[in-house]
């Protein structure tokens, strides 16, 4: 079993120019993102729809910790359908974490992947996060995920390691 690292990244207005058009998600898109998230990473790892949708049903709620819709994205297909979406915390409910914004989700349609849309969704959040007086943002990733390691490092995420309490 593999264990995971924690990054962090100062906010900042994207200096690229956003290509692909994503809008904030609804209630309404539970359904579509428990389906993208499963296809994304498996069953094996989410479970049934009905887990899926349960733990985006329950992000939207704050039960991880408070949602922030603004900041929680979905790019769509040509005819509506969800390919990539990013779900952001106010901050995530753990003590082993840095209390500031939380990318809880970031997933991409296996038939959407290498297209820049996972970058282009991180760019969209930092930039809105830092628009609302945001100064950071983290997220948590299994450490021997190469792909999603390369992606935040080419966005300025670098591990963050918690101050050690002094004795």
């Amino acid at each position: 079993m593999t264990g995971t690292i924690t990054l962090i990244a100062r906010t900042e207005l994207t200096p690229r120019e956003l290509t692909a058009t994503s809008r904030s998600v609804t209630d309404e898109d539970t359904a579509a993102l428990a389906r993208l998230l499963r296809e994304a990473y498996g069953s094996g790892t989410v479970g049934t729809q009905e887990d899926a949708e349960t733990t985006v049903r329950d992000a939207f709620r704050g039960e991880f910790g408070p949602f922030l819709q603004e900041q929680s994205q979905v790019i769509e297909d040509e005819d509506g359908n969800p390919v990539a979406a990013a779900i952001v915390l106010e901050r995530r409910d753990d003590p082993h974490l840095p209390d500031v914004p939380y990318l809880f989700e970031l997933f991409t349609a296996s038939s959407h992947r290498r297209r820049g849309l996972a970058e282009q969704l991180v760019r969209q959040v930092m930039t809105s996060l830092h628009e609302n007086g945001y100064h950071e943002v983290c997220v948590r990733i299994p450490e021997d995920n190469s792909a999603a390691l390369a992606l935040y490092l080419t966005l300025d995420f670098n591990r963050w390691i918690p101050e050690q309490d002094e004795l």
